[in-house]
């Protein structure tokens, strides 16, 4: 069972997007060091953390449309994320796991207003809720609905604009057709707990009670808030006045996927909800505390799939549309001898067996200080309600993945990215792979042909990215560059390098960029018929059939994800042609013209691929080069000067970022002004 969450994290410089991410306790965790972090910090065994699954989908809605392939890529994370091999300081854990001290505020699990497009309640489901109010068992199922607007989550507050107790003889909002001088709204809050079911997947029309489990997609506790005199008594009964107010509708705190609620043998007619224990209890602002309602799902008169295909008689369900399956016996208008209402300061606890608790605090009124993420308008942990009590928080670009990291670099675009980068042991390669950590990169593979170099660049990098963050405790600390020996012409060890940056060096199995600057320049002052053969086929294999054999290797896993950069180092030299370098000006021109067609091949899937092609750069390739041969580069330039290392990779760090996501199969320049096509 997978149990999703929706969350915002605690950031020093404010609250960023939500995330998406799986519940797990800390006993799931089987890693001697998180369990020594754990008692080391007085964190119990019962203690929520997450897993993030932003890189599988960026909604919950999103994710249960995606099916079995998401689930068992979100068990993977969570296995990876509990084994008992994983290290806290592991990159996989500062990428993945966010744990509870890290959660600023739990939100509900569907964004009301744009995951939930229809809001479905069933009314009298519960044979005992039937018989305490003396009424016949419903033939058919009672349909209504609430707005998705209604929906808040865990820890926020519900709203009651009661009356001041005054002279006024406004007992509820829909006595006059006016704004009242006090805002009154109901002096009759009601409490409701439910069984909330998520469509996974589209239900076709009239689709059969046997087969309606397969378009469910999980479970979740639902408040059905009530204002019973709005709803019973306001001009004849003013249901959805009485059912559709800001803050009737908390949901949570997870959505637990419906695969292991399913009975092993499959044939499951009541879809795993034949028996959940479902539960509310109310702790009075004075202190009282007492179970309201408790009975179990086996007293449903419609089961979840009777419900699910009674519903597709009238209409098509979409993945996130919500259904409340109906409250069990003991809601505070029909108890006796006297009804029992929520007040000010009044907490209640809806629960149900295998999915959680749901705990939300009645306000009188709220000032609406909240933050930018707060869907519908309602007060969180991070707001201040006028009571005096208050309760007491990647298909696609990587970004999703960890939202929380906001003091670091200014132009941190590249943050959770996983890149290779070829020729990083010197020159352009080795200034890119900085820039790329620079920018976010969290793990930056560098590929060349000796391992003695690129250990010595690897350790260099690292102590250079240390002095650039010197200071920020927001930086991670973990290592980042790792030296791979290759031969980039040998497709099956470029296979092989890359699958071992994926599954070994990678947190999330994620390939996100790819820059290939390995480049030989071979002989040159050459006219085309004193070039030697052997030197002409050397220069080839490098620079273009290692470029072919790179993105071969990596846009299988870039297909996965939906994502990817690919940044080719041509030249100048390929577009132009330079006298005296055959072999060189033609292998740049086949780079371009290869990352023109996989730009072209591949826009549909995220992923883009882009050439950069710089005029002469100061680097040792250049400066091995004889000098008649760099001034007759650089007469050419405008601006009389070799391109800096710098300046490249700072181009190269743009055209990997998601901000270049619109331009592929484009051959950037970087010439001084000597090209400007």
């Amino acid at each position: 069972m997978v149990k999703l969450a929706r969350i915002e994290t605690s950031s020093p410089a404010g609250t960023k997007s939500p995330i998406i991410a799986c519940q797990i306790l800390s006993s799931s965790f089987e890693s001697a060091d998180v369990q020594s972090y754990f008692a080391e910090n007085g964190i119990p065994p019962s203690a929520s953390h997450y897993v993030n699954i932003s890189s599988i989908a960026s909604s919950a809605s999103e994710f249960l449309s995606l099916g079995a392939p998401a689930l068992a890529k979100a068990r993977h994370l969570i296995e990876k994320a509990t084994s008992p091999d994983v290290a806290l300081s592991s990159p996989f854990i500062s990428m993945n796991v966010i744990f509870h001290e890290k959660v600023k505020r739990i939100l509900p699990p569907l964004d009301g207003r744009s995951e939930v497009g229809k809001f479905l309640c069933i009314g009298m489901n519960y044979v005992d809720h039937c018989e305490e109010q003396g009424i016949q068992v419903p033939q058919v199922p009672v349909v209504f609905s609430k707005f998705g607007s209604c929906i808040v989550g865990p820890g926020d507050f519900i709203p009651r604009h009661g009356p001041s107790g005054g002279k006024s003889s406004q007992t509820h909002g829909g006595m006059t057709a006016t704004l009242d001088e006090d805002p009154v709204v109901t002096s009759k809050l009601d409490f409701e707990v439910e069984l909330g079911i998520v469509i996974g997947s589209t239900v076709p029309r009239f689709t059969s009670a046997e087969d309606a489990h397969k378009y469910i997609g999980g479970y979740t506790v639902i408040h059905d808030v009530s204002a019973r005199d709005l709803q019973l008594e306001a001009n004849g009964g003013q249901w959805l006045l009485g059912k559709c107010g800001d803050g009737y509708a908390p949901i949570g705190p997870v959505i637990a996927t419906l695969d292991e609620f399913l009975r092993s043998d499959c044939n499951d007619p009541f879809a795993g909800a034949g028996d959940l224990h479902i539960e509310c209890r109310l702790t009075q602002k004075e202190g009282d505390s007492m179970t309201v309602q408790s009975s179990s799902t086996s007293n449903l008169v419609f089961s979840t799939p009777q419900i699910v295909s009674y519903l597709s008689k009238f209409m098509t369900l979409y993945p996130g549309d919500t259904i409340a399956t109906g409250t069990p016996p003991g809601v505070g208008c029909f108890r006796k001898p006297d009804p029992l209402f929520l007040k000010d300061g009044d907490m209640i606890e809806c629960e149900i067996e295998g999915i959680g608790i749901l705990r939300n605090t009645v306000v009188e009124q709220l000032r609406l200080e909240t933050s930018e993420s707060d869907t519908n308008g309602i007060a969180s942990m991070e707001t201040k309600p006028t009571s005096a009590h208050s309760s007491i928080d990647i298909k696609g670009p990587p970004s999703r993945i960890d939202p929380s990291h906001d003091s670091l670099p200014q132009k941190y675009r590249l943050k959770n990215t996983v890149a290779i980068v070829t020729g990083a042991a010197r020159g352009i390669g080795f200034g890119i792979a900085l820039r790329l950590a620079l920018e976010g990169a969290v793990v930056v593979a560098l590929i060349d042909m000796k391992q003695d170099e690129l250990d010595d660049a690897a350790s260099q990098l690292e102590k250079e990215l240390r002095q650039a963050h010197a200071g920020n405790k927001d930086i991670p600390v973990e290592r980042v560059f790792y030296g791979l020996a290759c031969d980039v012409t040998k497709l099956d060890k470029v296979t092989d390098t890359f699958r071992h940056v994926a599954n070994t060096l990678s947190p999330n199995n994620r390939i996100d960029i790819l820059v290939q600057a390995a480049g030989v320049v071979g002989q040159t002052n050459l006219l085309t018929h004193q070039v030697n053969e052997e030197n002409f086929d050397f220069v080839m294999s490098i620079n273009v059939k290692g470029i072919f054999n790179g993105c071969h290797a990596c846009l299988p896993y870039m297909l996965e994800q939906n994502y990817g950069r690919i940044i080719n180092i041509a030249s100048i030299a390929g577009k132009e042609g330079n006298a005296g370098m055959l072999a060189y000006s033609t292998s740049k021109a086949a780079v371009i013209g290869l990352t023109k067609t996989i730009g072209k091949e591949y826009a549909l899937n995220g992923i883009t691929c882009n050439a950069i092609a710089p005029a002469v750069v100061q680097t040792k390739m250049v400066a091995d080069m004889p000098a008649e041969q760099v001034k007759y580069m650089t007469d050419k330039i405008p601006m009389k000067r070799c391109g800096k290392v710098e300046e490249v990779a700072a181009l190269v760090a743009f055209v990997a970022s998601e901000e270049a996501g619109f331009t592929t199969g484009f051959c950037w320049d970087a010439t001084g002004g000597r090209s400007v096509y």
